[in-house]
């Protein structure tokens, strides 16, 4: 008698699928050194602030990284004799970015802090984008880059957690301004450890392996005391929206839901949390944050009615902005796009974020195991920027631009990879001998 044997929607052979990722093998060395590079230079994101120059030139340690990521990968396919430029669905919003960016070189008084804006805003963490697309083929070359940004994010959180040991102890607190290790605030502390924590999310909650799932728990003790201690409320607010997002895409949804409610009432809890959030929704107090945003967003309009097209260029902002509290961005993401990139820079970067969420969450319900978890803490990390920029301005630092194009290349090469795995045509009947 004959049988029919019916393979999956998305099940793949696992001859095939070892097939696939065997082809993806670098096969030189130049391309594996770009491989660990690349997860190299995730890991050290916070030592942009490892600065010197070469006569009029300044650069960073991060930007040494960049460099030889992107010199390595092109040594390699030189020695290939091939360079492959992967397609993506946001190269034409890309190359809107980037020339919107170069027109805003040439609107500020100091075009040439405004070029080197430009070089380590826009132009080296695009190049890692299209480098890592093209390297991140196999399930462990992108748990490399994860590992590299688990490592560099726990490192950086331990070194603020202890910070703010340090002030405690010594009785130097300051409840305004909370220390930080390397950066000058709390929230671009908070920021820079938003998407790592989703990334760890992801994998704790929707990783099949066992492995993925420790070290991802591993990651998530340290991250969270430390996004806890910047007392930064915009992160508060993004962790938040995340929390209500886990809750609606897990099946385990009363349990999680129960683990937010415990985990809310015990911060609210801490006095030192208490105190930063007293009073802060009095909206008739001028003293508080939201009525200080609101003022800064007030006078970044007014500004913008006489430069709409333009914008005030890379770094310009300082230069004009003349409100009520001296700022280096308007603390809102889309409008520091539009005040530094003009309408068409903050038109092509919202096109890309957008479609990377839209993208990132359609993906997260067709993929399964390994997949499902990395897609899951990409568009999650989109999500807690999306809610921390509503109040802050995520991505204009080197870490953070840099951070987000490569969680992108992650996101575009999860959904290749899902798309070369998923069966192409209807499978054909199996004689089976019964």
């Amino acid at each position: 008698m004959l049988r029919r044997a019916v393979g999956g929607a998305t099940a793949v052979p696992r001859a095939s699928q070892t097939r696939l990722e065997a082809e993806s093998v670098p096969t030189n060395k130049f391309i594996r050194g770009s491989t660990v590079a690349l997860g190299v230079t995730a890991a050290c994101l916070p030592l942009y602030v490892v600065r010197w120059k070469y006569g009029p030139i300044s650069t960073t340690l991060l930007e040494g990284l960049v460099v030889a990521t992107v010199a390595l990968y092109l040594l390699g396919r030189r020695e290939e004799g091939s360079l492959r430029l992967n397609r993506t669905p946001y190269d034409i919003p890309i190359l809107l970015l980037l020339v919107a960016g170069a027109s805003a070189i040439f609107v500020p008084p100091d075009r040439w802090h405004a070029l080197g804006l430009y070089r380590a805003y826009f132009l080296e963490p695009i190049a890692i984008f299209y480098v890592a697309i093209d390297l991140l083929r196999r399930p462990n070359d992108m748990r490399g880059v994860l590992l590299g940004l688990g490592v560099g994010s726990s490192m950086f959180a331990l070194l603020n957690i202890g910070a703010f040991l340090v002030t405690l102890i010594q009785g130097t607190f300051v409840l305004g301004s909370p220390p930080t290790a390397l950066y000058t605030s709390g929230p671009e502390v908070a920021m820079y450890l938003e998407p790592p924590l989703a990334l760890a999310a992801g994998l704790v909650m929707f990783a099949d392996r066992r492995k993925d799932r420790l070290l991802a728990l591993a990651w998530l003790a340290f991250l969270l005391p430390a996004l806890t201690l910047t007392l930064s409320r915009g992160a508060y607010f993004a962790v938040a929206v995340l929390a209500v997002v886990a809750i609606a895409t897990h099946r385990a949804r009363v349990p999680l839901a129960a683990a937010v409610v415990v985990v809310t009432v015990v911060l609210l809890q801490v006095p030192l949390v208490q105190r930063k959030f007293a009073g802060q929704f009095d909206l008739s107090d001028p003293q508080t944050t939201i009525r200080g945003r609101l003022s800064i967003f007030n006078d970044t309009f007014s500004m913008l009615r006489d430069h709409p097209i333009f914008g005030n260029g890379l770094g310009g902002y300082h230069y004009v902005f003349r409100g009520t509290i001296p700022e280096i961005y308007p603390h809102n993401m889309w409008l520091t796009f539009w005040v530094e990139v003009g309408l068409l820079g903050m038109v092509a970067f919202a096109v890309i974020f957008l479609g990377l969420m839209y993208r990132g969450w359609r993906g997260f319900t067709q993929a399964h195991g390994f997949y499902r978890a990395l897609l899951w803490g990409v568009a999650g990390s989109l999500v807690l920027w999306f809610a921390h920029g509503l109040v802050d301005s995520p991505y204009w630092k080197n870490d953070m631009s840099a951070e987000f194009w490569i969680i992108a290349a992650l996101e575009v090469a999860a959904i290749r990879a899902i798309g070369q795995n998923a069966p192409t045509a209807r499978p054909t009947p199996e004689i089976v001998p019964r």
